[in-house]
């Protein structure tokens, strides 16, 4: 059914299955093998261009699209920074309210607490790390980790 769908004879997919793989795919192979090699070097930042560029210094004669497709048939991807773009009316809201902490003399521990989130990529999914410190004694008070961003998450106090 295989041989009529895709209009070859049996004798045909037998013949191509039974042979050895040819001198390209060797080559590719090597290739690959390089590929993965330069793109470990760079911590998995270079994509293409740059990984075609390293290997051609190398002494390698080989295309750049020949790369692209190595590195797309292989699943050897660059990593990309995500750009995060900032609310300019929300930074001009919180621009207008006085910070009242940075005003307060700090004479003893405990008069005021400073918090920040943040996120952190864990494999392929992120997290969300709430702090909350004194000001005066740069002691953690309380900390909270997990998947979400709301007091849902997992609380954890600061022994």
């Amino acid at each position: 059914m295989m041989c009529r769908l895709y209009g070859v004879t049996r004798a045909g997919f037998y013949a191509w299955r039974s042979r050895e793989r040819s001198e390209r795919e060797r080559q590719n192979e090597t290739l690959a093998g390089e590929i993965r090699a330069v793109h470990a070097q760079s911590r998995g930042t270079y994509g293409s261009p740059r990984v075609h560029q390293v290997l051609r210094r190398r002494g390698h004669r080989v295309g750049k699209h020949r790369i692209a497709r190595l590195m797309r048939r292989h699943g050897i991807k660059a990593r990309v920074a995500t750009i995060r773009y900032t609310n300019p009316s929300i930074q001009r809201f919180f621009g207008s309210i006085a910070n009242q902490s940075l005003e307060v003399e700090l004479e003893r521990p405990d008069q005021v607490w400073v918090g920040d989130i943040t996120y952190l990529k864990v494999g392929a999914v992120y997290r969300y790390l709430a702090v909350v410190m004194d000001k005066y004694s740069r002691r953690l008070v309380g900390w909270s980790y997990g998947p979400r961003k709301d007091c849902r998450a997992y609380a954890k106090g600061a022994q």
